[in-house]
């Protein structure tokens, strides 16, 4: 297998040098006594080298003046490849494999020394061209080919894939240029000129030289061949010299995206300077139809690695049976419609199940918006939810859109339910049996699709008896009720919590506490969290920004005494079963084991599995973490 540089422009292109792979390093310069002299003034004497290491050619700059480019980028030392551009100053040469064509298109390099015309247009005759095909001045093929961009407009912006936007690209080229075969070359993560859709991806196939200086040079090219036989082709890939081609590169607002090649094999009817102005407009709507796509498509990305990520922070954590359950229901509810009811203490939990709920619904994409019922007085309450017009009321100064319409395709969570008006349930009641509301002040009838979920800390059928509550709205709104265990009968979640939270100050902080000591995780198993996850939450930010030692220690925590800790936990007087056995300090000592062990299981879990970070917060070894987390699996913790 042999290899040849070829140039490709200049004062004597078609020119080429056979590479010997046990000969001596090939030298190109200005220098007449190079091996391959380049009469262009950019050059320096002695500019650059090709070598074979023994598996493969290498091009190497030689510290010159200018600089060596491989495929329009600034090389230092490369590997070429079949079909690379090498760029000195203003001439192009191509790196091919010796006694095969260059690409499917039949362009021989050699051929391009009997080319008869070369049309090069700028970027302001671009911009004429363009108009002029826009324009149009009244003749058949500019009459055609206005008509061909027009719809090729409207349908590149339909298509949803590059397959898809290329397919419409080459039958717009079709029909305007009647081309025996159109080749797109677009340009891959390493920077060289791919063939779109030739070949099963990870097969390498050279690109057409017109490819290659039409890509580096930015400049459209329309080449005819004299004397070259007709030759009929049903395929769309050309396997013999065409008659006249065209090759004008894919441009977008920052690069080159590629080239698309025109090929015409009859010689009676070549291409001419209208198919050309053709070519150079469809390219350019390709470029940022196909720079469009892509961006949307790293947009979509994008969001879906950001929803991902907010869920997984969006997660209720706990082990027990009460949350296991619950989040089982969450998942059955979620991809439902019905309302939701959520119920529980204070501080449990309701708005991250209601958010759990959103993140895996079917409405995941539209907005999620929650309102907090017991933050505002009845006329204002009213106004947020459904809105007010302009003048509604004094100090309406504009119209105001309410919440309702905001969650529009979406997911509201209307927070502390119980609080809310007669007025304003009325309301939502006639909303959740599918009918329209006006805003404050309006008479205009607004129809929403939101999805409502509830939640509430108080007893609805005690509001109802008292009468601060409407029956027929309770009913309406428990069509799914979840009931949210208080922390107090979570068990060991309670280290899960610690741990997580833990965690997630020290990263915050970058100091303070990086683990519980035994002693604390004893005061929190025994604290009866009135306060529940969100107190939880608060004595360990508070550990973590005042403890100075490595472990949080009791006093760290900063806990009230309550009934819990302090009233004997076996009298029936505090009602209260203690969730760890006074029974004997061995049982004692056991479950402080077990505390410890759940606890470094947490960190691990909060760190993604990663050993060494675990270690770190830990402040522990890598082998002690090896032989608590075997005592973790022996004891099924």
């Amino acid at each position: 297998m042999s290899f040849a540089l070829v140039q490709l422009n200049g004062t004597s292109p078609g020119n080429s040098l056979t590479l010997d792979v046990n000969a001596p390093p090939v030298t190109l310069g200005r220098d007449p006594a190079r091996d391959f002299p380049i009469d262009d003034h950019m050059c320096s004497r002695l500019h650059c080298r090709l070598w074979f290491d023994g598996n493969c050619w290498r091009v190497e700059d030689c510290a010159s003046r200018n600089g060596t480019y491989l495929n329009s980028r600034k090389i230092d030392q490369e590997i070429l490849q079949p079909g690379d551009a090498i760029r000195i100053g203003d001439r192009l040469f191509v790196f091919i494999q010796q006694g095969e064509e260059v690409s499917g298109s039949g362009w021989q390099p050699a051929l391009l020394e009997s080319t008869t015309f070369v049309a090069r247009v700028p970027d302001s005759e671009q911009k004429d061209a363009v108009v002029g095909q826009l324009k149009g001045k009244g003749s058949p093929d500019s009459i055609r080919n206005a008509a061909i961009l027009c719809r090729l407009a409207g349908e590149l912006h339909e298509k949803d894939s590059i397959e898809s936007m290329l397919s419409t690209v080459v039958k717009a080229l079709k029909a305007g240029t009647k081309a025996d075969a159109i080749v797109i070359w677009l340009t891959s993560i390493d920077g060289r000129l791919r063939r779109y859709g030739a070949k099963p991806a990870g097969t390498h196939e050279a690109p057409s030289p017109l490819a290659s200086l039409a890509m580096d040079q930015q400049e459209a090219l329309l080449v005819e061949q004299p004397g070259q036989a007709d030759v009929s082709m049903e395929s769309t890939v050309v396997d013999q010299t065409p008659g006249s081609a065209i090759c004008v590169p894919i441009p977008q607002r920052t690069s080159c995206r590629g080239a698309i090649e025109v090929l015409r094999n009859s010689l009676a009817e070549p291409l001419k300077q209208s198919n050309l102005e053709l070519c150079i407009a469809v390219a350019r709507q390709a470029g940022l139809a196909l720079e469009n796509l892509e961006h949307r498509e790293r947009l979509e990305q994008a969001n879906v690695q950001l929803r991902s990520e907010v869920s997984g922070t969006n997660r209720m954590i706990g082990e027990s049976p009460a949350i296991t359950r619950l989040l089982e229901l969450v998942s059955r509810v979620a991809p439902t419609e019905s309302t939701v009811l959520v119920s529980g203490e204070s501080g449990t939990g309701k708005e991250l199940v209601a958010r759990m709920i959103h993140d895996s619904s079917q409405r995941s994409t539209g907005p999620y918006v929650a309102v907090n019922c017991a933050a505002f007085n009845e006329a204002l309450l009213e106004s947020e939810l459904f809105g007010h017009e302009k003048g509604a009321f004094t100090g309406a100064a504009k119209q105001h859109l309410g919440q309702f319409e905001r969650a529009h395709r979406g997911t509201i969570f209307l927070d502390e339910i119980g609080e809310m008006s007669l007025n304003c349930q009325s309301k939502l009641l006639r909303i959740l049996e599918g009918h329209p509301f006006e805003r404050l002040g309006g008479t205009d009838r607004i129809q929403t699709d939101v999805r409502i979920v509830a939640a509430t800390h108080r007893t609805l059928p005690d509001l109802i008896t008292d009468g601060s509550f409407r029956e027929d709205l309770y009913f309406r709104l428990r069509v799914i009720e979840l009931q949210i265990p208080p922390l107090r009968d979570r068990g060991d979640d309670i280290l899960l919590l610690a741990g997580s939270f833990l965690v997630h100050f020290h990263k915050k902080s970058g100091r303070g506490p990086i683990r519980l000591s035994a002693a604390a995780a004893e005061a929190l198993m025994q604290h009866s969290w009135p306060g529940n996850v969100r107190e939880l939450r608060n004595a360990i930010e508070r550990a973590a920004v005042l403890g100075f030692d490595a472990e949080v220690q009791p006093d760290d925590l900063g806990l009230r005494l309550t009934e819990r800790s302090t009233a004997d936990p076996t009298s029936p007087a505090s009602g209260i079963a203690p969730l760890v056995p006074q029974s004997s300090p061995q049982t004692a000592n056991t479950n402080l084991a077990d505390a410890e062990l759940r606890h470094i299981k947490a960190v691990l879990a909060q760190c993604g599995g990663n050993k060494s970070k675990a270690c770190k917060l830990l402040g522990i070894g890598r082998g002690t973490l090896y032989k608590k987390l075997m005592e973790i699996e022996n004891r099924g913790l």
